[in-house]
């Protein structure tokens, strides 16, 4: 596969893409799976705890705790580790891209090695990004929530008019919603913004905060090549859900999902569900690290770059992965 150091147009970004999923699927599938393995099996365990609750006196309190202590527990573990494997994942595959456009050929025991020399700094920086997020969220909904507790307030405390507590509570609704829409707006453009930072983060290599600008740096211009990607995928892994996983949601729907046979469909379509997630979720990091090899082609000319280091190499053998070039500084693999 020939991936040459080039400006791309927008389909020829979208078809480098796919080809590089398509002619190294297996590799890009095995670099995703673990984390794909552990969601498998947490589903499968809540499909079956879940499904074991078939009496009334299974809803009783008491009865009810150890699900709620051990759901509790569980999910945080299961969290952290979820993290911890899908940031490696997304790090290794960034590894092995970035090895095939150094004419090298990737495997899956050196891209996690590579990887995990960087899963510090990746967890840090996806740390970074989740408190902007978070903080824009809170900017967004404090208002209209400060607004509707005023009213729950003065409704409880019986000291204002009903209509203008209705009043306040249906301004605070509005304003709710719009709120909700306007984060939404800003968590999108935000992390278009910020698509390019974990390439940056493993193959230049810099830390979290410097990974973001960096990435606000490269993106000027191609936060549309970004959303595209975005829109792109979301459809496959619509498409793959639809194909594997709602031909038995329906099929249990007929049956009943309180059926002991509703209940195995419903094990079947999650075990589907969580197997097209792995057949898909390599593309959207394969087209961020194009995206990012585009990005610093297009500012910083970086395919001249690596032409002028191969020339003035004294004994060139094979040529570096682009991402481990002289500037930024070296990432030793």
């Amino acid at each position: 596969m020939n991936l040459d150091l080039r400006p791309l147009t927008i389909s020829e970004f979208l078809d480098r893409t796919f080809s590089i999923y398509r002619h190294r699927f297996l590799l890009f599938v095995g670099l995703m799976s673990p984390q794909a393995v552990l969601s498998l099996c947490a589903a499968l365990l809540w499909g079956w705890a879940t499904a074991s609750l078939r009496t009334p006196q299974d809803f009783e309190p008491q009865n009810l705790i150890g699900l709620v202590i051990g759901a509790g527990i569980g999910g945080v573990i299961f969290t952290i580790i979820h993290w911890l494997l899908y940031v490696l994942g997304v790090g290794a595959t960034t590894i092995a891209v970035s090895d095939l456009y150094g004419r090298l050929t990737p495997d899956i025991g050196s891209a996690f090695s590579a990887a995990s020399k960087r899963l510090g700094s990746l967890l840090w920086l996806t740390i970074l990004m989740a408190v902007r997020i978070l903080g824009v969220i809170v900017l967004c909904l404090a208002p209209p929530v400060v607004l509707l507790g005023a009213a729950g307030g003065l409704s409880a405390m019986n000291v204002s008019n009903p209509a203008v507590t209705g009043g306040v509570a249906a301004v605070g609704v509005v304003f709710l919603a719009l709120g909700m829409l306007v984060a939404l707006g800003i968590m999108v453009f935000m992390g278009l913004r910020y698509a390019v930072a974990i390439p940056a983060v493993v193959l230049e290599p810099i830390g979290g905060r410097e990974a973001i600008r960096r990435s606000i740096r490269l993106m000027r211009g191609f936060v549309g090549r970004a959303f595209l990607l975005m829109i792109c995928t979301g459809f496959v892994g619509w498409a793959a859900a639809m194909v594997l996983q709602m031909p038995f949601v329906v099929a249990m729907l007929i049956v009943g999902p309180e059926t002991r046979t509703g209940f195995w469909l419903n094990m079947a379509g999650t075990a589907t569900g969580t197997a097209g997630q792995t057949i898909t979720a390599p593309i959207v990091a394969i087209g961020v690290v194009v995206l990012y090899f585009e990005a610093r082609i297009r500012h910083e000319a970086l395919d001249l770059q690596v032409m002028t280091d191969a020339l003035g190499a004294a004994a060139p053998s094979l040529a570096p992965a682009p991402g481990f070039a002289a500037a930024p500084p070296p990432f030793p693999n």
